[in-house]
């Protein structure tokens, strides 16, 4: 499978539904295995186009305010 086009799903997962969490983004992109989706979104919090907060155990992940 091809993942060139994962992180623009989730950023229009992220504009459409706003904050979610891991668990949430995993159920919206069911061919995604979940070891890949954790490094697209750690890549993408380094590279500042989502933003990551953590309330206990959960990461919540969000556009970043442009």
């Amino acid at each position: 499978m091809v993942y060139y086009k994962l992180a623009q799903k989730i950023i229009s997962l992220l504009k459409n539904k706003g904050d979610l969490c891991q668990k949430e983004l995993s159920k919206k992109l069911p061919k995604i295995n979940r070891a890949i989706l954790t490094g697209y979104l750690r890549s993408m919090t380094d590279l500042n186009k989502i933003k990551c907060k953590t309330h206990g155990m959960t990461k919540v992940y969000s556009l970043k305010e442009r």
